[in-house]
């Protein structure tokens, strides 16, 4: 007996019913108008944690679907209209034809690709390999969750927005509870702007969640520790520790017990500490987090850190590689403790174990940054700039998601301060709005003002220094920005008088030891102060002995100085050295010190000194040998190279070399391409009497008219060469603009007049 249409039907839905219920599956059929989708087959649908994601299935049975046969299964043909919605579908569609005889369904998704059009139609290959059944559960569920919903997942969206450590902790919370990921995600985005409020809403709410978990508190102490608030991130992980479970060895529980009072101990309230870690001292050796954490509190006790070396030292370093905030804790207890090299060796561990950290890149820039200042690095410009690029790296994702970015903005401040890049300094510290680099918190931060206000000073643009004072007016650190921008003729007594002020209410050691070598420079100083203030300045005794011969220099005795200072080896006591020995007349001596440290430091301004003592003593041979090292090394500002440039052309146009001057030029564009250069070329081949040569460097680079010295050969050339498009224009446009400069204004009436 033939079995009716009808008959096939349900026999191929049930088919496609029976093999997607297998897998766990919900089949829902669409019993209403289907328009060419036969029913819906949700991924997961019938276990306890149902996806939301569908594949339609369009259903057909019958032995006639099976007789075009091809190679590799059977072709389908269907009518356009069809195609069409299919090809629309929000949802993948697959098109399952099901074998009456055997109850096998084949399956094939209907892609614009996969569609071969004919000259009255279309038709698919349906492969015999794509049974439906469980062995193509993989590919359908990837089908089904490789197409984005309608809406997209909020905690997806939330992840972008989120520093890096909360997005793991966030996305291992959202494989267990969703409800957790889905709030969470919803607040912490919310609050971004506000995240020391937003953590301590959480916190305040948490007590009265039925689930507040573990892992929705962890993601609440990881958020609040990327954010710079260690004392939160304490807290929350204190509370995640009371949520761990009572039950086996409880190593889980010790361990976010340790976590919290590391954080305890970083925010220096050591009370909490002693709190967490009492359960850690009963329990030695179950966590590792927690080991050190009582380890390194005993040691601030006792003032010693055997106990904690030994510690370390008994434990694997994968072991110790597997916990991120262990090492950093440790990294930064070297750092304050001087040990720069074992900071800088735990800071790149962290750093190549877990490339994403924020805190470890950060640090490690900062510590590379001291071992320059320090003059302990072999190579300085390399780690200035392995500095400089882990910095920026950190500060624009931090910006991304509205993290605490001046920390990572005044490192780079820093670093281009360190490298005397005065202009890329003020563009740094200037707000955006102004048309700096600085966003707002950025350009309010101390450092980063106080470095903008110095760069300006040392440009000698008093102005503009001054603006980074007016900025920061009401704040604790106006202070010192009105004493750096002070007026350099103020009365000497005044002076000390100001700096003195400051250093009894400074309170980080840059501060400190900024206002010891203000009084140092004006032979101010005493013992007293350097005897009260060393440990706030963290001087060693080579910096007390820097601060005392500089201050003995300052009130006029440079020899005594010059002999204290000889035996000392530091970058920072060699450029005093060679300053002080300028200034004696010993500019020979002064030299052979900058030799030495260009030498054994490699450090740049020892070759910049150097080319300033040869030109003040006359040197200029050895000045511009001097200075041609510095270009060559490519590792000096685009300031100094300029001016290094400037000095080469200058010199030259001064003896009359204009072949010198062209050559120094052409040297300087292809460095630093600038209108000032080209007009400086264009004016050497003018004066070689090469009009040619000068009218086809002026046609090709166009240089800009920005002084009013430029209007003469600029005028002349286009009278000599002219007319050309716009001459008229730009001829009225540099005289409005030099309205004041008559010679200026004649030259152009000249051109006017000889016009056609």
């Amino acid at each position: 007996m033939t079995a009716t249409s009808a008959q096939m039907e349900r026999i191929g839905v049930a088919a496609v019913d029976a093999a997607f219920s297998a897998v766990g599956w919900a089949f829902r059929e669409q019993i209403v108008a289907d328009h060419g989708i036969d029913a819906h087959a949700e991924v997961d649908g019938l276990t306890s944690v149902p996806t939301g994601r569908y594949l339609a299935v369009q259903i057909k049975c019958g032995p006639s679907f099976f007789k075009s046969s091809t190679a590799n299964g059977w072709r389908f043909r269907e009518d356009t209209k069809h195609l069409n919605y299919w090809l629309a579908n929000l949802m993948p569609v697959i098109l399952v034809l099901v074998d009456p005889q055997t109850k096998i369904g084949y399956w094939v998704q209907i892609t614009h690709e996969a569609v071969h059009y004919t000259g009255k139609g279309w038709w698919i290959e349906v492969p015999k390999t794509q049974v439906l059944d469980e062995s193509s559960h993989p590919a359908l569920r990837d089908l089904a969750l490789a197409t984005m919903p309608a809406l997209p997942d909020p905690v997806a969206q939330a992840l972008p927005l989120l520093p890096p450590s909360a997005v793991q902790a966030l996305s291992a919370l959202d494989t267990v509870d969703r409800d957790g990921s889905l709030r969470l995600a919803k607040v912490l985005t919310e609050g971004r702007a506000r995240p020391r409020e937003t953590v301590e809403a959480l916190l305040t709410a948490s007590q009265s969640w039925p689930h507040a978990t573990l892992l929705r508190l962890a993601t609440i102490g990881a958020y609040a520790n990327e954010h710079g608030h260690r004392d939160l991130a304490a807290a929350a992980f204190a509370l995640a520790s009371e949520r761990a479970p009572a039950t086996g060895d409880g190593v889980e529980r010790l361990r976010l017990r340790g976590i919290a009072a590391l954080m305890a101990l970083s925010a220096d309230d050591r009370d909490r500490a002693a709190e967490l870690l009492g359960d850690a001292r009963a329990t030695a050796g179950a966590s590792l987090l927690a080991d050190v954490a009582v380890r390194a509190f005993d040691a601030d006790e006792a003032g010693r850190d055997d106990a904690l070396e030994s510690l370390l030292g008994a434990i694997g370093d994968e072991r110790l590689d597997a916990e991120p905030t262990c090492l950093l804790f440790l990294a930064e207890r070297a750092f304050v403790h001087g040990d720069l090299h074992s900071s800088l060796e735990l800071y790149e561990r962290a750093c190549r174990r877990h490339p994403s950290i924020i805190g470890g890149r950060l640090a490690l820039a900062r510590v590379l940054i001291e071992r320059v200042l320090q003059g302990r690095s072999v190579m300085p410009h390399p780690d200035q700039q392995k500095a400089l690029e882990l910095a920026t790296a950190v500060r624009d994702e931090i910006r991304r998601w509205s993290g605490p970015s001046e920390t990572a903005h005044r490192t780079i401040v820093q670093q281009r301060m360190i490298a005397q890049a005065f202009a890329e300094v003020i563009h740094l510290a200037t707000p955006v709005a102004s048309g700096g680099a600085a966003f707002e918190r950025e350009a309010t931060d101390p450092v980063v003002a106080t470095c903008g206000a110095q760069a300006g000073m040392a440009l000698g643009n008093h102005a503009l220094a001054a603006r980074f004072a007016d900025a920061m007016r009401g704040t604790p650190a106006e202070p010192m920005l009105r004493a750096i921008t002070a007026d350099p003729d103020l009365p000497r007594d005044q002076t000390i008088t100001v700096w003195r002020e400051l250093l009894a209410t400074a309170t980080t050691p840059s501060a400190t030891r900024s206002c010891l070598l203000q009084l140092a420079t004006r032979g101010a100083l005493t013992a007293d102060d350097l005897t009260r203030h060393t440990e706030d300045a963290n001087l060693d005794d080579e910096d007390r002995t820097v601060f005392t011969a500089r201050t003995i220099a300052g009130a006029g005795d440079l020899d005594t100085a010059i002999v204290m200072l000889q035996p000392l080896t530091s970058p920072a006591a060699r450029e005093i050295l060679a300053e002080l020995l300028h200034a004696a007349g010993r500019s020979g001596e002064a030299v052979a010190v900058c030799d030495d440290l260009w030498r054994r430091t490699h450090t740049l301004k020892a070759l910049q000194d150097k080319v300033n003592i040869l030109a003040e003593s006359g040197d200029l041979d050895g000045a511009e040998d001097c200075a041609t090292v510095l270009l060559a090394s490519r590792e000096l500002p685009a300031e100094h190279r300029s001016l290094l440039h400037w000095r080469r052309i200058q010199r030259r146009a001064a003896q009359g070399d204009w072949d010198g001057v062209q050559t120094c030029c052409r040297d300087a564009l292809q460095d630093q391409p600038g209108d000032d250069i080209t007009w400086a070329l264009i004016c050497a081949q003018l004066n070689q009497d090469d009009w040619d040569a000068a009218w086809d460097t002026y046609r090709q680079l166009r240089p800009t008219v920005g002084d009013s010295a430029l209007v003469r050969p600029w005028a002349e050339l286009h009278a000599r060469f002219g007319p050309v498009p716009r001459q008229q224009a730009l001829a009225a446009e540099l005289a409005a603009r030099f309205a004041g400069d008559q010679e200026a204004a004649e030259h152009l009436a000249r051109l006017s007049a000889a016009a056609p």
